[in-house]
Parts: C-alpha cells; structure tokens; sequence
C-alpha cells in the first residue's frame, strides 16, 4: 500500500512520520502542491506528480498543507475520493469543502461544544458597531492562520481598526481573549486522545504558546485533567478531524476549546513528552487502509 502525504517535506511533522512509515512498512511519498499538476486532454483527467498519475499509483492521500491553495488541495482530495481511494480527513471530501476557523466554531457551537465567544464580520460598519461593545483585551486572528501567524492581541477600538486596515474585511474574526496562565495541547488520532498532553506558555513579552514562536512545552499526563480526554474528542468527533490538535484554556473552572488543528505539527509535543506520536499516525494510515 502506498500513500501520498501532501504538505511541506522539510519540517519535522513530516520526516518523523516518513521514518516512521518506513520503519512499519508503508509507502508513503511527500509531495507539496507545487510537485503536482493538474491535466485534461480529451477525455483524460490526471493529478501529475514526478510524470506519474497520482490517481492510479497510490492508495490514498493525507492532506496536510491547504493555504494559500486550499481550492486545489480540496480538489485534489476530491478526485482521490471519486477514484474509490483512503482520504484523510475524510470530511474534506463531504462535508462541503469548508476549511475556516470559523466554521469550526460554528459546528463547535452546534454540539455544544464550548469555546470562546467568536464573531467573523465582513461590513465595515459592523466592525465599527462591535468595536464598541466588545471587551478589551480581545483577540484577532486570520480565519486561516497557522503556527501563531495572523493573530493579535488588541487592547481598545482604536488598535483594531489599525490592525483590520491591513487586511480584507472578512479575513479576521475577533475572538474574546481568555486571560491564562497556560494553555494546553491534546493530540487526538482516529478520535482517541494519546494519553500524555502538554501544557504550553508563552515566552516572555508575547502572549501566544504556539511552539513555532518560542511557547514553552511541558509534559503531562492526561488522567491529571479530568474532562479533557472526552472534550477533545467531542471536538474531533464533531469536526470529523482523524489527525487533530485541539487547544483548550480555561475559562474560570471551565475548559475551553480554543481550536481544533487539521495540520497540527507535534515536534513541541514529542520533544515534550517523549512519545512516539509518528507511529501513532502511521498506525492509524495503516488501519484506514485496512492494513
């Protein structure tokens, strides 16, 4: 059985699922979206890939990377589903092709799922009549940021308006700001947490804990916090995400879902806590594709 990875091959999500696959005997071949190449002639239609059609070579397909070609990506998982191929996530291919941040808050919201007060605005003036009654500090973040990037944290209504200056009305969501400590990061693989999470804080003068701006990991066992384990796979199982990082803060004695990551990279995470996380995606690739 072989399989397509689609995401970046130089970080170190990649290379430790690539050994790991190799090390329980699966094929799996990385390919970033600028590798492939999409072809029509008469009644022929490919998904090219080093002068193979993808479609016909291998078994399935884990997508990995979206942005800036989330349409392409989508279509890709699309046609690897229409050719009777494994596709991960499967919701890619059915559940309308929604890839936002704010759509997952939505359907959060739906299965009654608790997470942080969250709005996406698309008319100017709308922003301008929430600004005012918003609470500060509050947060704004890119509706298809990763890694920490496009989000801010904004301390009045002036700053706000500074800040959505540089962006397309619609491309952020302001978000209420869970003052913390600390927050955490479960890894949820075939809707099963792992049993360690870390607990994350931001490095000194910034207020994100992600692990690619300096957050700082640290290991722990999932039976200290009673509840995680079954909301974030409430969450996982509501987003139909088979590989997935959910976030949670706490708000008062109350665990919030902060997000619930379709690419989450896990390098903080095993350095963190030692665990084999790799062999754990590649088990589950491997049970997908009935291995």
């Amino acid at each position: 059985m072989k399989v397509v990875w689609l995401g970046w091959e130089e970080v170190y999500t990649t290379r430790r699922v690539q050994q790991a696959a190799k090390d329980r005997g699966l094929g799996l071949d990385v390919y970033n979206i600028h590798d492939i190449s999409f072809i029509v002639e008469g009644q022929q239609a490919a998904v090219m890939g080093d002068g193979r059609n993808l479609l016909e070579t291998y078994d399935g397909l884990v997508v990995r990377t979206f942005y800036p070609y989330i349409s392409e990506a989508l279509t890709i998982a699309r046609l690897f589903r229409d050719a009777g191929k494994v596709v991960m996530d499967q919701s890619l291919t059915d559940e309308g092709y929604a890839v936002s941040k704010m759509h997952d808050h939505l359907v959060m919201t739906q299965h009654g799922i608790p997470n942080p007060r969250t709005w996406q605005l698309f008319n100017p003036r709308q922003v301008e009549a929430r600004a005012e009654q918003l609470t500060y500090p509050c947060l704004l973040k890119g509706v298809h940021g990763a890694r920490g990037e496009h989000i801010y944290l904004i301390h009045n209504a002036e700053q706000l308006q500074r800040r959505l200056w540089h962006y397309p009305c619609g491309e952020l969501m302001l978000q209420e700001f869970l003052p913390a400590e600390e927050d955490y990061r479960l890894l949820v693989i075939g809707y099963q947490a792992l049993p360690v999470m870390v607990s994350r804080k931001p490095p000194q003068g910034d207020f994100r804990t992600n692990y690619s701006v300096g957050g700082r990991f640290v290991g722990r066992d999932l039976g200290e916090f009673p509840g995680f384990k079954e909301l974030s796979e409430a969450a996982a199982r509501a987003l139909r995400r088979e590989f997935t990082g959910v976030d949670i803060r706490m708000k008062s004695d109350q665990p919030m879902v902060l997000e619930v990551n379709r690419q989450p990279d896990f390098e903080g995470f095993e350095r963190a806590t030692k665990f084999d996380v790799a062999s754990e995606v590649v088990k589950y690739i491997q049970k997908r594709l009935g291995m």
